[in-house]
């Protein structure tokens, strides 16, 4: 029984003095293979996360709906086109060492689809910055333009990617994303370092407030150190060691993780928002006098538990109206109580 011949089991030449000279697989396809691994973790992360979000916010802003539907969206593109490089050179060629030497379409657009996810949630950060007040609108100037910046060198890149279709040729324009990655490092740093430096500024010297503030400041510098530490491996090896594809696998699991934060940050808004008022709107830790404040004129609905009873209740019920009916006092009059013949309690 033959056994069926291929076309690239054909391509390889019958004299292996004729192989050209190949890159080793440990540290290009075998690097790349493990960043597409971690990668597609990572992925079904943000899947839950895409998913929680709907379910926790279904009427949140139209801009944080568009945010998360765009992420998911390029995230799944840039999914799909690692698993195709590596089912491309690990199943398709796997008989013919020399398509190592060139480019696959798929590998040549990942520049333009990291900074797409980048930029995406990018502008997620700016905006939040930008509601912090006039005082930082010096940081929301610079930082569109350090975006700007990053997307450009993305571009190039990708652009001499097809222009290249070697990667010995691409060799001469790894600069291209060493800048790129460099700006997304300094905006990453700019744009964590302010808000840490607003939420430090927001004490109030109220315990319960400023643990709140301190679990913001490191939910922050987590959400930030994760993706700027993988930026700047990224970029150390960028600029080390251009010609393998160790940048590149650090630069798979980078994007993934900008989604992963952007939607665990949005999704967190419900985790702090529920133990902020549990802490300060607990009856257990906000005294009674705090709530002695003068009412509006109208109905007051009041329901405290009280530790002793009123010596002015009727019944056994807790819920108190009171209605307020406000009369003049004649002008002169300097006795300071309030005459409020109007004051019935049900």
């Amino acid at each position: 029984m033959s056994v069926p011949s291929t076309n690239a089991a054909a391509e390889i030449p019958l004299n292996p003095l004729e192989l050209p000279k190949l890159p080793s697989l440990n540290n290009t396809l075998g690097a790349f293979m493990i960043g597409t691994y971690i990668s597609l973790m990572l992925y079904g992360l943000t899947l839950h996360q895409s998913y929680r979000y709907f379910r926790l916010f279904p009427k949140d802003l139209l801009f944080m709906r568009v945010i998360v539907v765009a992420t998911l969206i390029l995230e799944t593109v840039h999914t799909a086109l690692c698993m195709h490089t590596c089912y491309y050179y690990l199943v398709v060629n796997y008989f013919n060492p020399a398509a190592l030497l060139d480019g696959v379409w798929s590998i040549r657009l990942m520049p333009l689809l990291t900074a797409l996810v980048c930029l995406v949630s990018e502008c997620f950060y700016v905006r939040r910055v930008y509601i912090l007040g006039a005082r930082y609108r010096a940081v929301v100037v610079i930082c569109p333009v350090l975006i700007l910046v990053f997307v450009g060198f993305a571009a190039a890149a990708t652009a001499e990617a097809f222009i290249r279709p070697t990667f010995k040729d691409y060799n001469k324009f790894e600069w291209l994303d060493s800048a790129a990655f460099g700006a997304v490092v300094l905006l990453d740093v700019l744009l964590t370092g302010t808000l840490i430096i607003t939420l430090n500024k927001s004490r109030t010297g109220f315990k319960r407030t400023d643990s709140m503030i301190d679990l913001l400041i490191v939910y922050t510098i987590n959400t930030g150190l994760l993706t700027g530490l993988f930026g700047v491996l990224s970029l150390i090896f960028a600029l080390t060691s251009p010609n393998n594809l160790i940048y590149s696998a650090l630069n798979l699991v980078a994007t993934k993780t900008y989604a992963t934060s952007l939607l665990a940050v949005l999704n967190s808004r419900r985790g702090h928002l529920s133990q902020f008022e549990k802490d300060c709107f607990n009856s257990e830790s906000v005294p009674r006098s705090a709530f002695k404040t003068v009412p509006p004129p109208g109905v007051l609905r009041s329901a405290f538990d009280r530790p002793h009873p009123d010596p002015l209740a009727s019944s056994a019920s807790d819920v108190v109206d009171i209605r307020l009916q406000p009369s003049k006092v004649a002008q002169g009059d300097e006795d300071d109580s309030i005459n409020a013949p109007g004051l019935d309690r049900k």
